[in-house]
């Protein structure tokens, strides 16, 4: 063979070699991208799923293929309007956000008013909300800083809020309204304890406008005394009608109890509770909202709290009244003493005779007024909400099948409304 042809077939072979790692080169994977470990992120606020409508579609809309929403706020209180409307609210990042169901929790409206009315701090029902039915409801915004105090007002069920100032920059301390014309403020300074300053506003024209009626520093000593004392701080307020009222005052001792006969404009203290054998060793005397059971004011309640600080317990009694409050007799209500975190957590009665009591994860019944409580039957969707969300915020039950229970975890900043439709046998996450 000549050196010439030994140097094609030489070349020859190495083209074949070359062809042939190209081949693989090209058919063999690409080496893998590099990894990255994942970021951090900030944890979302967790609020409840909950299908929201607006409320032009709330009369027809699909549930099944309307939008289901987070809210990202954690709710803080919430009031059962009726068997099948209720309201639920939080603050975040100073907005109020109020939502509204008419069919039981199936729906939901968000009715929060103008986010640049900013909150400070969460309102409580009773105290700066207050609703006399679904679409007629009032918020009281606390004057801070250079914010003065307002009053929103509604009378569609939050599709429209009306703003109107109030002339007291003073704390809330108690709001009612008998009807949606006739409504009262309380305001309070000074305050310990066990007193604080007091002055009492009204409305008669759903809250557009609002008067002083009672003041408690214009004190003449020449004068009787008619207004409200300094001595006690104010834990409920409620109206008969436009005239006839009672405030319950916290004193450190018994609950006292003032009436009005002309729309609060002159007070006299109501009937002297007395010492009753459990409230004897009590290290401190709670006194609870009195309220009339819905359907009437005729018919009502107050608990009252016996606290003993050794023991870090609560047991809860009440004063009922059967005739609009002008007596008031006080029934014990046969439940051992609540301790742990939510020892606090008053009974709910719905008349006179049918309350409920949360005690650790059980629930009790009673239909004899308190005489004896029957544990309901284990529900595991409240137990193991409770697991999750220890803290029980509040009860409420409007009628012998509907209630509500709002749980929270305070330190996550976490809460969740659960609701029963059974009279508490059996619970599901709204």
């Amino acid at each position: 063979m000549t050196n010439k042809s030994a140097g094609y077939k030489a070349a020859a072979v190495l083209a074949v070699i070359l062809v042939f790692m190209l081949i693989a080169a090209c058919s063999s994977s690409p080496p893998p991208a590099p990894s990255f470990a994942p970021q951090p992120t900030e944890a979302p606020e967790e609020g409840q799923t909950i299908t929201l409508i607006t409320p032009p579609d709330a009369k027809n809309v699909d549930n099944e293929s309307a939008p289901k929403y987070q809210i990202q706020t954690r709710l803080t209180d919430f009031r059962l309007l009726n068997e099948s409307a209720g309201l639920a609210w939080g603050v975040t990042k100073n907005e109020l956000r109020m939502y509204m169901t008419r069919d039981n929790g199936s729906t939901w409206s968000n009715i929060s008013p103008s986010a640049n009315v900013q909150f400070m701090a969460n309102p409580v029902y009773g105290q700066e909300i207050f609703f006399t039915d679904p679409d007629n409801g009032w918020i009281i915004r606390s004057a801070f800083g250079l914010t003065e105090t307002v009053v929103l007002r509604t009378s569609d069920g939050g599709q429209h809020w009306k703003i109107s100032s109030f002339p007291d920059s003073n704390n809330i301390s108690s709001i009612y309204f008998y009807n949606t014309q006739h409504g009262w403020l309380m305001t309070s300074w000074d305050a310990s304890s066990t007193k604080e300053s007091k002055a009492l506003y009204a409305t008669g024209d759903g809250g557009a406008t609002w008067n002083m009626v009672m003041q408690n520093e214009q004190y003449n000593p020449s004068l009787p005394n008619t207004t409200l004392p300094m001595n006690g701080v104010t834990t409920g307020m409620i109206f008969r009608d436009a005239l006839r009222g009672f405030v319950t005052l916290q004193t450190g001792a018994l609950p006292k109890i003032y009436m009005t006969q002309d729309g609060g404009t002159t007070w006299i203290q109501g009937q002297d509770f007395l010492v009753n054998p459990q409230l004897a060793g009590c290290d401190r005397v709670i006194t609870g909202e009195p309220q009339f059971f819905a359907g009437g004011n005729t018919s009502g309640w107050m608990p009252v709290g016996c606290q003993k600080e050794k023991q870090e317990s609560i047991s809860y009694n009440g004063y009922f009244t059967a005739n609009g409050g002008m007596n008031w007799k006080f029934v014990s209500l046969n439940f051992r003493d609540q301790t742990g975190i939510n020892r606090h957590i008053a009974p709910d009665f719905l008349n006179a005779e049918t309350g409920w009591i949360i005690n650790d994860d059980r629930l009790y019944k009673t239909v004899n007024g308190g005489t004896t409580w029957t544990a309901l039957p284990t529900s595991s969707v409240l137990q193991s909400k409770l697991l999750e969300y220890p803290e029980i915020v509040k009860l409420q039950f409007i009628s012998r099948d509907v209630g509500w229970l709002l749980i929270q975890k305070e330190e996550d900043r976490r809460s969740i409304l659960l609701q029963t439709t059974n009279g508490g046998v059996s619970w599901r996450v709204l």
